[in-house]
Formats: structure tokens, sequence, C-alpha cells
């Protein structure tokens, strides 16, 4: 190992190329990082500093002095060669233009034609980098979006550059970038081998590299090849595959429900390091990551509820509303498994009765997950559809789950998700709600007994008792209007129309058809509900 200090234009000078090496995370700066490299060395310029440090760039040497791998420092190599792109277009003298082009993307002095670029992204994003940044060629607005992140990084941060410099005259922007090439040093760090590099990649993660739980997995993955380049190169395309299946911003949630999916236990470290056990235990990372990518397509078909049966899909809705995740191990171990005799629609609806229970019976984190880790680990060895079941029966509790529903439930995590799946419910099978926007839980008798209406029908006692239970409770679209919450019957069902009109609710309308809301109206409503409850949730 050695180290030096390099100057910009000594690093991206003659013939000497950079890579970013597979096991390296993706282009990850975002604006606010882009905007504080800047101001830095702004300010550095301004202040006619001659030496302005950045940081080291630690590298493995491939080709003597000609190319290295990046092992540390991508991140700020590659916003530097996104600064020199600006500024080259920017820049409107010729000399100028080209000293910069030289430093990124030089050219054949003989036939004029482009040579390979100082630094190359992983193959993912290169061709990308390449067209939009290196080559200047514009890419329309709307496209901006359908980009993955590391795409999106760089399109946008170079808006943030063109921004910065917008008010800049061509002499400053000359000055500035000659300031940047000349004044502007990194620690040139080379290592020669991929186990020298890896252990100091992770020396400076413990050092505290923000790095994800994810680019760790992927590191522990590429540690096992022992460097082999021909192997390295088919991991990266395998994981770059899963990448395009999750979605990199997706990654680390996936990585925690599959690990759960695995260990059918609660994590006892790091999620990164509980991984790495898990590749080294596997033995061959190639084989590891084929059983991670069949998981993975099992999770985009959870997350976008591509079910054909309208049955899992009402079920799947109601779990999507549940305040924790807890139940996507399980069905991800049953999607990727399967139980023979036991389809999508029944595991699914009794995967949703038993999360119902367990967040209505306001179970805490080891209770709840005790049902779920039985479910995995029953699943993983192959019990039959009858011992699963059985699992579901032995952890139901459904008297205590109905006595709790027909409490006060008002102001509860799972009001809401309550009243949406019995607004469902009273639909055919095959219609499938989405609820979408603002939906409040309205008082039919109000909170406060003011309005005459209110107090001829109504004790102080019965007030007490009803006002908070599920048959005075209603979905309505939109912010609650306190400034009603008061008004009499007919004038507060006036309001339930008016906002009916934009997001429709069967059960609100029901309460809108009646001619008075009355302590009667309330129980009668109040059972109905419950009853259609006893339905969707009980385990019999």
């Amino acid at each position: 190992m050695k180290a030096e200090e390099r100057t910009i234009s000594q690093i991206l000078t003659n013939q000497v190329r950079y890579e970013i090496p597979p096991y390296q995370r993706p282009y990850s700066w975002d604006k606010d990082n882009v905007q504080q490299l800047l101001e830095d060395l702004q300010e550095a310029y301004d202040a006619q500093d001659k030496e302005y440090f950045i940081g080291s760039l630690i590298t493995i040497e491939r080709e003597r002095d000609k190319f290295y791998d990046v092992v540390d420092g991508q991140q700020r190599l590659t916003t530097l060669n996104l600064i020199l792109a600006r500024l080259r277009d920017h820049i409107t003298d010729g000399a100028s233009k080209g000293h910069l082009q030289n430093c990124l993307l030089p050219q054949n002095p003989l036939t004029g034609e482009a040579e390979a670029p100082r630094l190359s992204l992983r193959k993912k994003d290169q061709a990308f980098f390449r067209k939009h940044i290196l080559d200047a060629q514009p890419i329309a607005l709307d496209k901006i979006s359908q980009l993955e992140v590391p795409q999106q990084n760089l399109i946008q941060n170079a808006a943030v550059i063109d921004a910065f410099y917008a008010d800049k005259s061509q002499q400053e922007l000359k000055l500035l970038a000659n300031f940047i090439l000349s004044s502007v040093y990194v620690v040139f760090v080379t290592t020669f081998s991929f186990d020298s590099a890896y252990r100091l990649f992770n020396v400076l993660n413990a050092r505290g590299m923000p790095l994800s739980n994810a680019d760790l997995i992927k590191n522990s993955l590429f540690s096992q090849l022992s460097g082999a380049s021909g192997d390295s190169a088919t991991l990266e395309e395998t994981w770059l595959e899963l990448e395009s299946i999750i979605g990199i911003e997706r990654l680390d949630t996936f990585f925690g429900h599959y690990r759960t999916a695995l260990a059918a236990n609660k994590a006892s470290k790091a999620l990164h390091e509980e991984m790495a056990d898990l590749i080294k235990a596997k033995g061959d990372p190639f084989a590891f990551l084929d059983e991670v990518i069949q998981a993975a397509g099992q999770y985009i078909r959870i997350l976008e509820r591509d079910f054909d049966q309208p049955a899992a899909l009402r079920s799947l809705y109601a779990l999507s509303r549940v305040k924790y995740e807890d139940w996507i191990p399980p069905l991800l171990t049953f999607l990727s498994h399967g139980v023979e005799d036991l389809d999508e629609v029944t595991f699914l609806h009794l995967l949703e009765k038993i999360t119902m229970q367990n967040w209505v019976r306001r179970l805490g984190n080891t209770a709840r997950l005790t049902i779920y880790f039985q479910l995995i680990r029953a699943i993983r060895a192959q019990k039959s559809a009858a011992d699963i079941i059985a699992l579901f029966h032995e952890n139901a509790s459904n008297e205590e789950f109905l006595q709790l529903l027909g409490s006060n439930i008002y102001g509860q995590p799972f009001t809401n998700a309550v009243l949406l799946r019995l607004e469902e419910a009273a639909q055919d099978e095959c219609v499938t709600k989405i609820f979408s926007g603002v939906i409040t839980i309205e008082h039919v008798l109000p909170q406060a007994l003011k309005d005459p209406y209110w107090v001829e029908r109504f004790l102080p006692e019965e007030h007490q008792q009803w006002v908070h239970k599920l048959g005075n409770l209603t979905p309505l679209s939109g912010r609650k209007n306190y400034k009603a919450q008061c008004f009499s019957f007919d004038r507060k069902k006036e309001i339930y129309q008016e906002k009916l009109k934009k997001v429709s609710f069967d059960i609100t309308k029901e309460v809108c058809e009646q001619p008075e809301w009355t302590l009667t109206a309330i129980k009668d409503r109040h059972q109905k509900l419950l009853d259609l409850a006893q339905q969707i949730w009980f385990i019999p």
C-alpha cells in the first residue's frame, strides 16, 4: 500500500482510468451533498487557498500507473467529473473547453476519436453517464422520474451545478476550473489486491462510512469470490438483476424481510452481519443470490399486489393498511415455497384474520411475532396444509378480538383500517376499492352535546357510553370540519352527502338514509358492523 498527495489534474491525466468495482454502491450523492461541495470549493477559491484537500481516494491498481478500481472516494470522484463536465459545457473558449474535455474523455490525437473515459461507473449506469454527462446529450424532463435513483442523482446534481455557476462570467468559470484542477488535492492511496482493499473497505465502514445494509451484503457476496474477475463480472450482473427487480431504494427493506423469512427469529446482530453469516453458511454466493432473486420476485408481487383473485387482493389491501409489516415474511415464505393443498386466497385470508386480531388486541412485538415465526418454520419444514391452518386456529382469540372491537375504538391505530375493510365487505367480492387521499373518521353523534337535537335524544351517560364506539363512527374523505362537529343530524347529513360526491362510502350512505340518529340507530348499526367484522376476521 502506498499513499501520496495528488491534485485533481494529476489524477485525471495521461491515460489513467478509474472504474467503480461491482461490490461498490451506486452513485448516491444527492443535491445537498453536491451543493455543500460546490460551496466549499467556492469558499476555498475566494480565500485564494493554495491547497484544498477533499479527502482520500483509495484504489486497487489493476495496471501499473494506468488503471485503478476505486474502493473509497467514488462519490467525490464522480461528482468532480460531473462538475468539470458542466464547467466544460458552460465555457465557450475552445482551448479551455478542450483542456477540460481531456480530463474527462480524452481524444486520440491522431484520429480525433474519443477514447475510454477517465471514470467508468458501474455497468448499469455507465452508458447513461457517458451519453448524458460526458457527451452532454440532453434528456427530456418528463423522463427523469422514470430513471433509477443513481441516474436521477446524476441529472439532478448536474442541474444544481448549472444553477450554482449560472451567474459566473466566462473568466470566473475558467479560473474556478483551473483552481479545481491545480489546487484541490486528494490523498491517493494505492493497494494491490482485492483482499487488502476489502479489509480497508470494512475498516472505513467501521469508522463511519454511510453504507447501506444492501451495500455491505453485496460486499459480503463479492468477498466470497477472492477477487476472481470472471466470477466477479457474473456476480455483478446477477446483483444488477436484483436491483432492477427491487429498486435500490427498497433493497434494505427487502433484505430485512428476507432475513426473517430465512431465520424465523428476532435479529440478534446488524442486518448485514446476519446476512453475511447466512452467505457463508450457504457457501456459494451465486446459489445464495439466485434464491434471493426468486424471493425478490415474490416480494414485488406483494408490493404491487400482483394477484389475480379479487379475494386475495382484498386481503392484501387490508394487510397493507396495518401499521407494521411483520406479516410480509410469512407471506414471502409461503409464496416462495408453497404449501400443498393450501391456495393463496386461503392463506391470505387467514393471514389477514390473525394479523387484524393481534393488531386490535394490541399485542406486544414479541407476542405478535410468535405466530409469524411459527408459520415460517412450518412452511419451510414442508408441513401439511392442516398443520399450517392449525397454527392460525391455535393463535386466534376470537372473543377477545370482538370484545375489544365492540369497545371505544375511536383514536386507535386500527380504527381507519377496520372501517375501510368493513366498507369493502359490503361490496361484491369482485369489487376492490382503493382509497387514497385524506380519510377521516366522523362521529355521527358529536363528541360534545351542544345542539338541542342531541340534548333531546341522549342522556349524558348514554352519550359517554356510545360516542366512541364502532356504531357511531363513519369514514369521510377530506379533513375534519371541526366547526360542523356539533351540528344537528340533518345538517350533518348534508355535509356527508357533499363529501360523498368526492369519495363514496357505502356505510356512510347508510347513515345518511337514517331519518333520525338515536340510541337505537347506533346500537343497531353497531351490532350490524360487529356481525360483519365477525364474518371477516373470526377464525373458527
